[in-house]
Parts: structure tokens; C-alpha cells; sequence
């Protein structure tokens, strides 16, 4: 697939920032369904320390930056620090050179260009818990969606083996956007994993075709797509958040 480049995702990033602030405001007490343990502040609290986070991984460049997330703060200063926080690392992100050095978590190049992708999918997943949390709808738009879809097989599942993370069900698997035509083959061993683009009617075990926002929903553990039951195991298999074994 064609990814979305730096301008896209700092675009998309910081109109759905801003729409969850607007959500939030007078609701930070609201539970969130997607996450029972938490309440809308606490949405709010770890949006405003992952830019903090990032934005520390950016300044210092190569090496993990120590970093101690920012306490809780009252609610009439919550969410004005979370919105400053998000402006301040997306300015960054923006003026950064994209290859520049930067600390990251995931097998992938050790650069700037990793952490607007990263914190597109951030701002995405619990901007729509907070909208499912106070009756709104979020719409992920399909570009979004789809590179939301390859960050979890191509970055996540990698970091998930490299860290001890254990499949169970091996094989060749196919993940199919029927909006975008994108197309994905994950190849599972027992502790590795190799994703790239598919063919169409290549061999394959099993597959799972969807829109993207369908796909994003499922393999980020917020909606459930209707699956046979082969697929639905293989498809929890890939999800974000699988146990590491």
C-alpha cells in the first residue's frame, strides 16, 4: 500500500486532537466502554503524555529519553495541558527532518517519520473511544484506516515477536480492504512473522475482507468484525494487545 506521508498525518492528527478536546470538555468523568478502567480523563491524561513522549524522542534523537509521565491534573487545567502538549509535538513533528535520528519501540528505522504514524493511530483509536463514550460517532477516513491496518501487521505483529510474542496458529494469511484494495499476506511461524503485499489469488490458509475502517476497528480491539470461527482466531491472533504468549 501507499502510506501516508508526514503532511497527511499531522493533518488528520490534529483535527481529530481537536475534536476530543471538544468531546471531553464537561464530560471528563464519563466512563469509556472501550477501556473499563478508565474515564474520559484518563483518555485525556495519556493523549497529552504521549506527546510528551514523543516529542522527548524527537528532541533527543538516538537512545530511549527518560521520560516520567506528568501527573493527573485538575480538570479545569486537563485538558488545556493535553491540547498544548499535542500542538507543541505536532509543530515539531512537522519541522523535524523526517530522517533525522529518533528512538522508537518497533523494529523499524530508529527516525523521526516513525512518530507521526504512531501518533496518528494514538489520536484515532481513543478518539473514538471518547466518542463512543459520550453517544457521538468518529468516522476513521479510509486512508487512515488502511495505514492504521499495516501499522499492526507490519510494525506491531514485528515488535510483538521480537519481544516473545508466540503464535498458535501458523500459516499464510490474508487481509483484504475492499475499500482501498489494499491487500496484505502475514506469514506466521511459531515466534516470527513476515508481512508484505499480497497478490491476489495467491495461496493462502485463511482471509479476512472488510472496508478499512472495518478492518481498523477489529484489529484494534473495538468493534468485532461477523467471522467464521477460523477466521476470528486468526484475526485476534494479528489484533493489537495479544498476549506476548
Amino acid at each position: 500500500m501507499d502510506l501516508l506521508d508526514t503532511a497527511r498525518h499531522i493533518e488528520a492528527t490534529r483535527a481529530v486532537g481537536a475534536r476530543v478536546w471538544r468531546m471531553a470538555e464537561n464530560r471528563l468523568d464519563d466512563s469509556v466502554p472501550a477501556c473499563p478502567a478508565w474515564r474520559i480523563r484518563d483518555v485525556v491524561h495519556h493523549l497529552g503524555n504521549v506527546a510528551s513522549f514523543i516529542h522527548a524522542c524527537v528532541e533527543q534523537g538516538a537512545g530511549e529519553p527518560e521520560f516520567t509521565d506528568a501527573e493527573m491534573l485538575p480538570d479545569d487545567r486537563l485538558l488545556p495541558w493535553a491540547a498544548k502538549e499535542w500542538d507543541r509535538v505536532l509543530d515539531r513533528l512537522a519541522a523535524a527532518d523526517p530522517l533525522a535520528a529518533a528512538w522508537n519501540w518497533s523494529t523499524q528505522p530508529h527516525v523521526v517519520s516513525f512518530w507521526p504514524r504512531c501518533l496518528t493511530h494514538e489520536a484515532f483509536v481513543h478518539g473514538w473511544d471518547v466518542a463512543d463514550a459520550v453517544g457521538q460517532s468518529l468516522t476513521i477516513p479510509a486512508d487512515v484506516a488502511a495505514d492504521g491496518v499495516d501499522e499492526i501487521l507490519a510494525v506491531h505483529l514485528a515488535a510483538g515477536a521480537r519481544d516473545g510474542r508466540l503464535f498458535t496458529r501458523t500459516g499464510r494469511f490474508e487481509v483484504h480492504s475492499t475499500d482501498t484494495g489494499d491487500r496484505w499476506l502475514v506469514e506466521l511461524a511459531a515466534a516470527t512473522v513476515h508481512t508484505r503485499a499480497a497478490t491476489p489469488g495467491e495461496p493462502r490458509d485463511a482471509q479476512i475482507a472488510a472496508t478499512a475502517e472495518e478492518l481498523y476497528l477489529d484489529l484494534w480491539g473495538r468493534t468485532r468484525l461477523n467471522l467464521e470461527p477460523h477466521q476470528r482466531h486468526w484475526a485476534d491472533q494479528l489484533a493489537a494487545g495479544a498476549p506476548t504468549s
